[in-house]
C-alpha cells in the first residue's frame, strides 16, 4: 500500500477481546511517533473503553455498544464514513470491521491477517507451521510495515486514571492491605482455561506461610463460579471479587508485587502496568496469542501432544482429565512464584 500523503486522520478498530486489546496497545506509541500531528482514533466496544481512554497517544476512543445490534453498527459506520479519515487500520478482521471497511472503501486500508489456516492445522492435525518467535504483538506490528513502522522489544502498556488509582488505594486501605501483596486472578471466560480453585487456595497459603504477605483476590460480579471463595476474608486472604471496576482492578494490579492468573485479558493487563505476571496456560499457547511477555514474568504450561487444542479454550476436552491444567502442580507454580518474589521481597 502506498499513501499519496501522510495521513492526517487515522481510524483503528479492535472491538474485542480484553486480552487482544491489551496486546494491541504498543502500536499507538509507534504510530504517534511516526505521525505526530495526526488525529489517531480508536474504535472498540464500550466495555473496553477504560483500557484506552487515558492513553496519551490516542486522540479519541470511539465506542460501540453491542446492544445496538447490526442496525446500530450500520448507523455508526455511516457516521464514521463522514469523519474525514484518510487511513483505516483494521486490527480485528471480523465481519463488523469489514462492513466498516466497505463504508470507508475510498481510503487506504491496512488489515490484520489472522493465521486461521496455521491454527486449523495445529489444532486438528498437530502440524505446527508457526515461527519460533510468533507473538500476536509481532503480527500487529507487521500490519504497520507498509507505513515504514517497525518495533522491537515492545510490551503492552495501560495508562490509568488518577481516580481509579485512588479508589484502588481506598479499597486496599479499608482492608488493611499494604505493599507487598500478591494478586490472584482465578478468572477466565472459558471453563477450560480455569486453573482449579483448590490449587489457587493451596498456592495462596504457601505464599503467606513463606513470605507472610497477603493475597488479594480479584474477579468480576459476573464470575459466578467464584462463589465458593466467599469465605476469603482473613489476614492472609482478602477478597475484592465483584467490588472493583475494570480500571480499578487494573489499578490494584499496578499496586501489587506479583500477579498470578489464568490465560485471560486481565492477567496480561498486569504486565501492561509493569507488574510481574505468572500466567497458567491450559488449552492455549503461544500460537494462540497466550503467554507472558516480560522477562520478569513466567508462563506455566505443559508440553502435551493434545495441546494447544483451540484459540480461546472453547473446545471440549476429549481426554478423561484436562491434563494441560491438572499436570501443572501447585508446587510447580510456587517455584515460579519463588523465582520472582525472592528477587523482590527481602
Amino acid at each position: 500500500m502506498s499513501l499519496e500523503r501522510y495521513p492526517q486522520k487515522i481510524l483503528i478498530i479492535r472491538l474485542s477481546s480484553l486480552g487482544d486489546i491489551v496486546f494491541l496497545t504498543p502500536i499507538f506509541k509507534v504510530l504517534r511517533s511516526k505521525f505526530p500531528d495526526a488525529r489517531i482514533d480508536f474504535l472498540t466496544k464500550v466495555e473496553f473503553q477504560p483500557l484506552l481512554q487515558h492513553n496519551p497517544f490516542i486522540s479519541n476512543v470511539l465506542t460501540f455498544d453491542s446492544d445496538g445490534g447490526f442496525p446500530g453498527w450500520r448507523e455508526l459506520c455511516r457516521e464514521l464514513a463522514c469523519g474525514g479519515y484518510d487511513l483505516y487500520i483494521d486490527m480485528h478482521n471480523s465481519i463488523r470491521s469489514r462492513v466498516l471497511g466497505y463504508y470507508l472503501r475510498k481510503i487506504p486500508h491496512l488489515r490484520f491477517l489472522k493465521p486461521r489456516l496455521k491454527r486449523f492445522l495445529l489444532f486438528y492435525f498437530y502440524i505446527n507451521l508457526f515461527p519460533e518467535n510468533f507473538t500476536v504483538l509481532n503480527e500487529y506490528m507487521k500490519v504497520l510495515e507498509p507505513l515504514g513502522i517497525s518495533g522491537d522489544s515492545l510490551v503492552p502498556e495501560i495508562y490509568l486514571n488518577d481516580l481509579a488509582t485512588q479508589r484502588a488505594e481506598e479499597l486496599l486501605r479499608e482492608r488493611g492491605v499494604t505493599k507487598p501483596f500478591v494478586v490472584m486472578l482465578p478468572v477466565a471466560a472459558w471453563k477450560n482455561k480455569r486453573y482449579p480453585l483448590e490449587k489457587y487456595r493451596e498456592l495462596a497459603k504457601c505464599i503467606y506461610d513463606t513470605y507472610t504477605i497477603p493475597v488479594v483476590w480479584l474477579g468480576g460480579k459476573k464470575d459466578h463460579y467464584l462463589a465458593e471463595l466467599s469465605d476469603l476474608n482473613s489476614g492472609s486472604n482478602i477478597s475484592l471479587i465483584g467490588e472493583a471496576t475494570l480500571e480499578e482492578s487494573i489499578a490494584v494490579l499496578a499496586k501489587s508485587t506479583l500477579v498470578i492468573g489464568n490465560d485471560t485479558g486481565l492477567s496480561y493487563a498486569a504486565e501492561a502496568v509493569q507488574t510481574p505476571l505468572i500466567v497458567i496456560l491450559g488449552p492455549t499457547s503461544r500460537e494462540t496469542g497466550a503467554g507472558a511477555y516480560s522477562d520478569k514474568s513466567r508462563s506455566i504450561e505443559q508440553q502435551l501432544c493434545c495441546r494447544p487444542c483451540s484459540q480461546k479454550g472453547d473446545r471440549r476436552c476429549y481426554r478423561k482429565q484436562q491434563y494441560c491444567l491438572e499436570n501443572s502442580s501447585m508446587e510447580e507454580v510456587f517455584r515460579a512464584v519463588e523465582s520472582v518474589l525472592n528477587d523482590i521481597v527481602a
